[in-house]
């Protein structure tokens, strides 16, 4: 034997041994931080079990949940990370409890000063402002729902998910950003968006013509989008000018802030309001779309629950009156309210059933088992948008239940779970629809 291919000989066994330490260490690490927790013991190497979460969703949370029962918690490897599954409501006190600064990597005096920067974002005036524009912005799309059913074969049913995903982000954009997002700027940032969506549910292979590598592409312009609209909405309030959007909001308290201590506000640079910005879409977009199809599909199952809620909305407010619902109109959409908040799923006995009588004064359940109901989080990181979250759910069923007849095409399975990356309707939540009221209200900005 030549030297050359002894010594290509002795590479390759060297090789071959060095990736099998570290297929060996990666493992016992793995099993060192497990112990005796419920979870897989055996991992496929470097990748965990990121094939199964990303071939069936479903399944995998399913699988978690099910080792979790006996402890309340269960662990996975996905990709180099050592993941805790947790459906104990204690557990999960525990850790929305913890304000140790290692803890989390956004904590401590950093997150409070986050958190009290932000809570601008969402006083009351702000909340009006908001629910001007999202009722505007629903009302467009509710009609366009039906003039897109209307061209299509009365038999036919339409999926909503889609057509719920474009309302939702056409609002976050508009309430967030207002008009510093431009027509064309609107378009490519729904293309990203959706390029975004498909790589969370795709193998994180950061590779050229690959989805988590388009994904990642997508992220970084629609980054750069948001950080031109927080420089642009600085500028606006540093002149003085009223705000009209999230950003403006933001932005105000953020010139308030400087002015007062002759220094920058924590974490006010255009670059960190961009990112943190996107943090706000994505929980605003995709979590509410997943809501807003659970509750239309929820309503169609319970009759009698959708007549009740036609019944105290028409109480309350009238589409031919041409006004925007009010705050205290929300206010007073009590039912309304225990039906967005009962789409939840979570936090009760027998969370399954579908009951919004739990949330009425004579029962209370949201005061007696409010500690097990963590849909916003709890203690210091709980959600600081959760008005506007419930707002946007109670304007979207007082005027879809108002404006439009619907029904739902049901088909075997079709209310099954699919991740999209959030959980929806399996068949995208297929509707008949048709117009209800005699006319479309004419709404006007107040």
């Amino acid at each position: 034997m030549n030297p050359f291919s002894s010594f290509l000989s002795l590479f390759v066994s060297l090789l071959v041994t060095l990736l099998i330490l570290i297929l060996l260490l990666e493992q016992i690490w793995y099993l060192r931080r497990k112990r005796n927790v419920p979870g897989p013991n055996i991992l496929l190497p470097f990748l965990g079990n990121v094939i199964p979460l990303i071939t069936n969703p479903t399944k995998f949370w399913q699988l978690q949940a099910q080792l979790s029962a006996s402890v309340g918690f269960s662990v996975n490897y996905v990709f180099g990370r050592f993941i805790v599954f947790i459906r104990n409501t204690e557990l999960s006190h525990l850790i929305f409890a913890n304000v140790k600064p290692d803890a989390f990597s956004f904590i401590g005096q950093d997150h409070k000063d986050l958190r009290c920067h932000i809570a601008p974002n969402f006083t009351p005036k702000a909340l009006s402002t908001y629910t001007q524009l999202q009722q505007l912005i629903i009302l467009e799309h509710l009609k366009s729902w039906e003039r897109l059913w209307s061209t299509v074969s009365p038999a036919e049913p339409i999926p909503l998910r889609l057509l719920v995903r474009d309302l939702n982000l056409e609002t976050s954009q508009t309430v967030f950003v207002g008009t510093y997002l431009s027509s064309e700027a609107r378009e490519r940032f729904k293309v990203d968006y959706d390029l975004f969506n498909t790589g969370l549910m795709k193998l994180p292979l950061d590779l050229p013509g690959f989805a988590f590598r388009k994904a990642k592409l997508g992220i970084e312009r629609m980054l750069k989008t948001l950080t031109h609209c927080a420089a642009e909405s600085k500028k606006r309030m540093l002149q003085g000018e009223d705000p009209s959007c999230l950003i403006d909001y933001w932005m105000q308290e953020m010139v308030r802030v400087t002015a007062e201590s002759k220094t920058p506000a924590p974490h006010s640079t255009d670059e960190e309001i961009g990112n943190y910005l996107f943090d706000f879409l994505f929980a605003a977009q995709d979590a509410s779309t997943s809501s807003l199809l659970w509750v239309v599909t929820l309503l169609d199952s319970h009759p009698d629950v959708l007549r009740k809620v036609r019944e105290e909305v028409s109480r309350i407010w009238s589409p031919e009156s041409d006004a925007l619902m009010t705050a205290e109109q929300l206010r007073e959409m009590k039912y309304t309210q225990a039906v967005a908040l009962e789409s939840s799923f979570q936090g009760f006995r027998e969370a399954d059933r579908f009951e919004p009588e739990r949330f009425s004064e004579e029962r209370q359940k949201d005061v007696i088992f409010r500690r097990n109901y963590l849909a916003f989080g709890a203690g210091p990181h709980q959600c600081v948008g959760q008005r506007y979250a419930l707002n946007h759910l109670v304007l979207f069923i007082a005027m879809f239940v108002t404006l439009l007849d619907f029904k739902r095409h049901r088909t075997d399975g079709c209310d099954e779970i699919m991740y999209t990356p959030t959980i929806s309707p399996k068949d995208g939540c297929m509707v008949f629809l048709t117009r209800r009221c005699p006319r479309y209200p004419n709404f006007t900005l107040n």
